[in-house]
């Protein structure tokens, strides 16, 4: 293990977590035995005195969720993990998962405590075949031992959708419908809701439950011991693209990205320099001269990049930023649900501007349609996908606007470059497996 690696999460020996016995072993469900011997509103003030933020990519405070949802006049709340991992770049939760399943589960239920809930939800993706398989085994291990009710935690399989990550479209789905964001916010519309029932839920990430388990167990300040004040902990990284040491790391926030990409990640695969780094598809591009940045929700924040769910995705000097932008607006296109028109048609309009330049058939005008149409693609929009698009295509052509001259007057932009969407890693190799016909890139999606 690197010295900047911190395994708080994960096993320190990445080993597998194979039985209920072997967590329990190592202090597991001593954190949900805590809590349950504490009033539901102190388990809720030693998260906010950890200052644990969600994992998911927003960073939101969890305490300020689950004291929002806890205080509803609601009869039934619900505590809902969001296992839906779609972003680009990020393997996670699956990785975590696949190590220890039960840490994710433990937090689950101490946020079910916490806020009186009538019923916990985990909802991933079907195709995700062995986590389903690990988490199912470990719920009926809890259920054995008598520290789960049968029942009690719902487990939902869900489509290989983007939007099914959404915190709105994947309650649709858990309420048995299409993976398509509604109006209102969870706090306000949860789970199985009617006229006459709202039922608020909470909507955490899987990673950040897993956090909930360890906070309770072992305390906020030595949750606080790691990372930075403005985002306390450990965070679990995706490091893809072109360098040397791809992989899983979890590391303690604060690390700056230039110690990620080249102390842990090894530098540039060649000798080629690193020219762009994405932290998902929700962030803006960031470049060489930001590599000095400590990695945190509000300090990349106000840089004007962000970190996502930590999925870094890492292009050297030979890769087109033509190509990349137009692979990232084509993704996002063919994501979008189709409710809102703004986003439907302006993700689709920038892709066919970015095509042509991709194609070298654009010219400048082109280009600046790009500004125009990402500036009213969010208009009267239900969730962040236009957001996402009018934040990171601009940011590309910002960044590197010599290149869309460049491609206006002929460069050839076609590598066959391919969303990296994580379907597996290999501890021993160090190697990742891509999807290799990803559902947004079929004739057919």
């Amino acid at each position: 293990m690197h010295p900047l690696e911190k395994r708080v999460l994960l096993p320190q020996d990445l080993k597998p977590i194979n039985n209920l016995a072997e967590y329990k072993a190592i202090g597991g469900l001593k954190g949900l035995e805590k809590a349950r011997q504490m009033a539901p509103e102190d388990v809720i003030a030693e998260v906010r005195k950890s200052g644990l933020r969600g994992r998911g990519g927003a960073g939101f405070p969890s305490a300020i969720k689950w004291d929002t949802v806890s205080k509803s006049p609601d009869k039934k709340k619900y505590a809902v993990c969001n296992f839906a991992e779609g972003e680009p770049g990020t393997y996670k939760d699956r990785y975590l998962c696949s190590k220890n399943p039960y840490g994710i589960l433990e937090g689950i239920l101490i946020c079910a405590y916490a806020i009186g809930a009538y019923q916990a939800v985990l909802a991933t993706k079907e195709k995700f075949k062995s986590t389903v398989a690990r988490i199912e085994a470990a719920i009926k291990e809890l259920e054995d031992e008598g520290v789960l009710e049968k029942g009690y935690l719902r487990f939902v399989l869900g489509p290989d959708e983007y939007l099914f990550g959404e915190e709105k479209a994947l309650l649709e789905v858990i309420d048995g419908r299409d993976a398509m964001p509604r109006f209102f916010p969870p706090y306000m519309v949860g789970v199985n809701y009617s006229s006459t029932e709202n039922n608020p839920a909470v909507v955490n990430n899987a990673e950040t439950m897993a956090h909930v388990a360890r906070i309770l167990r072992d305390g906020a300040d030595a949750f606080r011991a790691n990372g930075s004040e403005d985002t306390p902990g450990t965070v679990i990284l995706t490091l893809t693209g072109d360098v040397k040491k791809p992989g899983m790391y979890e590391v303690a926030t604060g690390l700056t990205v230039r110690q990620f990409l080249y102390d842990l990640g090894g530098g540039p695969v060649s000798d080629r320099p690193f020219k762009a780094v994405f932290s998902g598809i929700s962030n803006r591009v960031m470049t060489p001269d930001q590599f000095d940045l400590p990695m945190g929700f509000g300090t990349l924040r106000e840089a004007g990049v962000g970190l996502g769910s930590g999925g870094f995705f890492v292009y050297d000097q030979r890769r087109s930023m033509v190509e990349v932008a137009w692979l990232f607006s084509h993704f996002l296109s063919k994501a979008s649900c189709g409710q809102c028109v703004p986003c439907n048609q302006g993700t689709r309009i920038i892709t066919e501007h970015l095509r042509r330049l991709k194609d070298n058939e654009g010219t400048q005008n082109d280009v600046d349609a790009i500004f125009v149409e990402a500036g009213r693609c969010t208009n009267q929009t239900r969730c962040f996908l236009p957001t996402q698009e009018a934040v990171v295509i601009p940011s590309i052509l910002k960044k590197f606007p010599e290149e869309f001259k460049l491609s206006a007057n002929g460069l050839d932009t076609n590598s066959g470059l391919m969303i990296p969407k994580v379907q597996s890693f290999d501890d021993e190799t160090g190697q990742f497996v891509f999807e290799s016909n990803p559902k947004e890139f079929r004739p057919d999606a």
